[in-house]
């Protein structure tokens, strides 16, 4: 009974031993991924601009294609190329004068190259986290009419995202990814604060060894 007792053990030994040694994680080194990305993101005191109150207010919009590379399974370094509207409402007058917020409005067309770092949580995956930095350079505007100075062509400003949300590309596919997102961007007279969201609609993994 003894012998057969440490047979068993010795077998469940060598299955969790394999079955250790065959975990898969989501990501491997030097992975690489191709992704179409859409996001949105509004401040969170946006009814201020249409009550004309004081105060900086944005909504954006991204649109585009981002690239990630896994320097460990955890931790990727990501770029890409966005499309990025934005409509900026910087109210500093002591009088506005006119009941049209489109006025005070800045509305720049951005193409924007994120730089970008986050990580896979160990042990929890699916879990998304990371920050960057997101040159914005501006190309045209939607809005031409504007008293308020913010460039809609030539300068860059910056923008800082800060993520958290879900990956739920499975080991050695693709898939797509979902994530919460708050982005200080910084202009010469105003700083605006769009909360919102990434949806990563799908990610090809171009490259696994």
């Amino acid at each position: 009974m003894v012998k057969k007792g440490l047979v068993a053990l010795v077998l469940a030994a060598f299955v969790a031993g394999g079955v250790f040694a065959q975990e898969e994680y989501k990501h491997q080194p030097f992975d690489m991924l191709l992704g179409i990305n859409s996001g949105l993101g509004v401040s969170p005191n946006i009814g201020g601009a249409f009550n004309l109150q004081k105060g900086n207010y944005a909504i954006t919009f991204d649109l585009g294609l981002t690239y990630d590379f896994y320097l460990f399974n955890w931790l990727s370094f990501n770029t890409g190329l966005l499309l990025h509207p934005d409509i900026y409402v910087l109210l500093d007058q002591d009088q506005f004068g006119d009941d049209n917020f489109t006025k005070y409005a800045a509305t720049p067309v951005c193409l924007t190259i994120p730089l970008a770092a986050h990580i896979n949580v160990p042990k929890v995956e699916w879990l998304y986290a990371g920050v960057g930095l997101n040159l914005n350079i501006p190309v045209s505007s939607m809005l031409d009419d504007t008293v308020i100075d913010i460039d809609t062509k030539g300068d860059f400003f910056i923008g800082l995202p800060i993520d958290i949300g879900f990956d739920f590309i499975k080991p050695g596919k693709g898939g797509s990814r979902f994530f919460f997102r708050i982005t200080p961007e910084i202009h010469e007279n105003g700083t605006t604060l769009p909360v919102g969201f990434m949806w990563q609609v799908y990610n090809w993994k171009i490259y696994s060894k």
